[in-house]
């Protein structure tokens, strides 16, 4: 079954979020300083519109970013016990980010001769 778009892209997500916010804050500051009036009174809405992107994309980012460092270094056990021990969480783990995980995975359980 294929998983949702936004775990399949969720690093893209998180950066486009962070992106998004960083341009909307940007955009505001010379209407907030009186350089440009484009923006009128909205000026400090696109503000605070933009630092809560970029908050929300961060907190996606590190995230996905530390989903994959457990990941990463679940699959780096050599002891099949080990493995077997915390099968559970590095099948959570493989659940939560995109298909490639899930089929590093299930090499890595055909490696050890794992259902």
């Amino acid at each position: 079954m294929a998983k949702p778009f936004q775990v399949e892209h969720a690093r893209s997500i998180a950066v486009v979020t962070i992106v998004a916010g960083v341009i909307l804050s940007a955009i505001s500051i010379p209407g907030l300083l009186g350089l440009v009036t484009f923006l009128g009174e909205w000026s400090w809405w696109t503000l605070t519109i933009g630092l809560v992107l970029s908050l929300i994309g961060l907190y996606l980012l590190i995230i996905y970013l530390r989903n994959v460092t457990a990941f990463e270094n679940s699959m780096r056990l050599k002891s099949k016990a080990e493995f077997v021990r915390n099968q559970d969480d590095i099948e959570y783990l493989a659940w939560r980010l995109p298909s490639k995980f899930e089929e590093r995975l299930m090499e890595k359980k055909k490696y050890f001769n794992l259902k």
